[in-house]
């Protein structure tokens, strides 16, 4: 079973996985994107999360991507899969449109998709366009929820119960 969620910007969704990960203290490892603005300009990085180094990896102008670093994603979105799938729980904070051309890395999530062995909690921005996004879309062991304002808290609790029923072999009704 993989969670992706999805939602309009800026409503929470990466906040979301934060909390899910906070609720069930589940070991996992991940690839998150993180923004810091630069005047007009959001600089996009890679990190493997806590307090991890992190690198460039694109740069936003009033919501378009004017640099894409596909070479990026495929070096140390690769690496940083890798890593991640030590752990049964594997987090990808967000999959959008900045990694399209980057064919490794996509390859890379697709692979994690298929292990059976592997759970996959992610975030999926509404207005990624690519193969990959239209797979998890509509990929029947996928659970995709929409993330709004009215049930943020909601689904934390309810992504967070999933999770451990998955992980840990919790009985539940679902």
């Amino acid at each position: 079973m993989h969670i992706f969620i999805t939602g309009e910007k800026h409503v929470g969704k990466s906040t979301l996985i934060k909390k899910v990960l906070e609720k069930t203290s589940l070991q996992y490892g991940g690839v998150f994107s993180v923004s810091e603005f630069n005047g007009p300009d959001r600089m996009v990085y890679l990190t493997g999360g806590r307090g991890s180094e992190k690198t460039l990896c694109g740069i936003c102008s009033s919501q378009h991507i004017t640099d894409k670093r596909p070479e990026v994603f495929d070096r140390e979105g690769v690496r940083l899969l890798e890593q991640a799938a030590k752990n049964s729980l594997v987090v990808i904070d967000e999959i959008g449109n900045m990694e399209n051309g980057a064919s490794e890395y996509l390859k890379a999530i697709e692979d994690l998709l298929s292990d059976g062995g592997k759970t996959v909690l992610g975030v999926i921005q509404k207005r990624a366009s690519s193969e990959l996004a239209a797979k998890i879309r509509t990929a029947p062991d996928i659970l995709l929820y929409n993330v709004t304002q009215d049930n943020r808290e909601v689904l934390a609790d309810l992504i967070s119960r999933r999770l451990i029923c998955e992980l840990c072999g919790k009985t539940d009704n679902w």
